[in-house]
């Protein structure tokens, strides 16, 4: 890269992680001031925003790091734990579709804090997991981020890919499910059953 590329790419980022961050504090004021009924989906939906408005706010403060490597080391940490955090509440976006689709009688009580488990404690133990088998070559030489010389980029790309599939799969289940349902009720109409038997042919 020259220099005028990445003065140029460096003011893209920032010009774009600060729209990111004014849109989701937005949101979160929303979430915050709206009488929005609580919900497991509310409570994800918070979930990954603040882990994105977080990542956001350590994106813009990381340009002043690169001088030192300690703190350097530490940006980049956050910046991978609040990115691999955004990522795997996506995933429970995804679960919490399943178990709304696919698996009907799951107790959302009683789930919500595998969710957590899964939202906040798979990022940590990724970051962890990272930093501890490359302490010395976790961050890139001119920028606070995981370097892609020495293959510590795969402790993000690798979970982030994983869970881009798992999803992409949970997707893929779900219209399938939705398809057949509505052609169950389709065929269910046209025989002229009563609303509990489309009920009961629904949940089957």
């Amino acid at each position: 890269w020259t220099p005028l590329q990445r003065s140029v790419l460096t003011k893209l980022t920032f010009v774009g992680a600060g729209a990111s961050l004014c849109a989701l504090l937005v949101t979160l004021m929303l979430f915050t001031m709206l009488d929005i009924p609580k919900s497991d989906r509310t409570s994800i939906h918070k979930n990954l925003f603040i882990a994105l408005t977080a990542a956001q706010v350590v994106l813009l403060c990381s340009g002043s790091a690169t001088s030192n490597k300690v703190v350097c080391t530490v940006v980049a940490a956050l910046l991978h734990l609040f990115f691999m955090a955004a990522f795997s509440w996506m995933l429970v976006e995804g679960l919490l579709l399943w178990s709304k689709v696919v698996i009907v009688n799951l107790s959302e009580e009683r789930h919500m804090k595998y969710y957590y488990l899964i939202g906040w404690g798979l990022p940590v133990l990724v970051v962890a997991i990272t930093l501890v088998s490359a302490s010395r070559n976790y961050t890139a030489d001119d920028h606070c981020w995981l370097s892609v010389q020495n293959g510590v980029i795969w402790g993000f790309a690798g979970p982030v890919i994983f869970i881009v599939m798992v999803n992409v799969m949970i997707l893929a289940r779900v219209v399938a499910i939705t398809i057949s349902t509505a052609k169950r009720r389709s065929v269910l109409l046209a025989l002229g059953s009563s609303p509990s038997e489309q009920a009961l042919e629904q949940i089957r």
